[in-house]
């Protein structure tokens, strides 16, 4: 073996040993009822947990509300295209009829939520959330819009 093949063989054991000394030194020893969970780098914000105990009960239903008809609480579209788009999702969710994410996308799936919608409503399966179906799905979107169309503002 030459000199040179032994100085390179030589150097490699050393940078071998030298990086298992530093990654070991980098390991912390956690004993198994200490084990933490993984963590990609991300700090998670505690949560309290509430048991439903403890939750308030819902407010009790006025004679007002009773009174209202489905017709009279519907909801106006909103104008601008995106938050229309939330509004038609957030009331196929609430009907029962899963539009995928609520981000105000009308995709493959919100459009086969507003067709067995249309279906199960009697109307005609298109696919387009016009009069005679907002007229009908209006009334899965939240009573209160406006504190609607603020939460959905805020990223939901």
């Amino acid at each position: 073996m030459s000199r040179r093949t032994v100085v390179v063989v030589v150097c490699l054991i050393v940078v071998f040993f030298l990086s298992s000394v530093v990654m070991a030194m980098g390991r912390k020893v956690v004993k198994p009822a200490e084990q933490q969970p993984v963590s990609l780098g991300t700090t998670q914000p505690e949560v309290e947990l509430i048991k439903p105990e403890q939750l308030e009960p819902n407010p009790p239903i006025t004679e007002e509300m009773k009174e209202k008809k489905p017709q009279d609480i519907a909801v106006q579209l909103a104008p601008d295209e995106g938050t229309k788009n939330r509004q038609i999702q957030t009331a196929l969710k609430n009907a029962g009829y899963d539009p995928g994410t609520v981000d105000g996308k009308l995709g493959p799936k919100s459009k086969k939520a507003i067709k067995d919608f249309q279906t199960a409503n009697g109307l005609k399966a298109d696919g387009k959330v016009g009069p005679k179906t907002w007229s009908k799905l209006s009334t899965y979107v939240s009573l209160n819009a406006a504190d609607n169309a603020d939460t959905k503002k805020g990223g939901n």
